[in-house]
């Protein structure tokens, strides 16, 4: 990721959290609920309990890899983002409460990295004994994690 602009990446934090909310700006509590990817896919509102929960994961990674010296991350498995869903009650939370919440997240996240110089952006974190990755790998990945159901939720409102 060397040579990527840490500024591209802080507007594309706030641009994708801003896409988000002009695309559910006119959506209903009700149709957050009821539109879904499908018969067994999930509704506009657990994409972004989803996208929520996961952010603040995101988050955590960063605020380690800033304070720790090379922490060892969990990768995180499908049977743990579907527990998610259960415990955390998707299908019944408040639309405008996930956004705002997913919102702040974010705008902490933004504000987090605003200030770091160059060696903090290079300040490194581990998935397993051979896979090092630097600060920018959770903010590269939030950001595609965003574009991946941003397309989803936009292409299920539009039926």
């Amino acid at each position: 990721m060397k040579g990527l602009p840490n500024e591209w990446l802080l507007e594309g934090l706030e641009q994708s959290a801003q896409t988000l909310a002009h695309i559910l700006a006119d959506v209903t509590q009700a149709e957050a609920q009821r539109i879904k990817d499908g018969d067994e896919g999930w509704s506009v509102l657990e994409i972004m309990c989803h996208l929520r929960d996961y952010q603040a994961i995101f988050a955590e990674r960063i605020r380690r890899i800033l304070e720790e010296e090379e922490p060892t991350f969990t990768p995180y498995d499908e049977q743990a983002r579907l527990a998610l869903v259960v415990e955390n009650d998707y299908a019944n939370q408040n639309l405008r409460q996930v956004l705002d919440d997913y919102r702040s997240t974010r705008r902490q996240i933004i504000e987090r990295l605003a200030p770091l110089d160059e060696s903090q952006w290079q300040r490194e974190g581990r998935f397993a004994v051979d896979d090092v990755v630097d600060l920018t790998m959770p903010v590269v990945h939030t950001l595609l994690h965003d574009a991946d159901h941003t397309e989803q939720i936009a292409r299920i409102l539009r039926g």
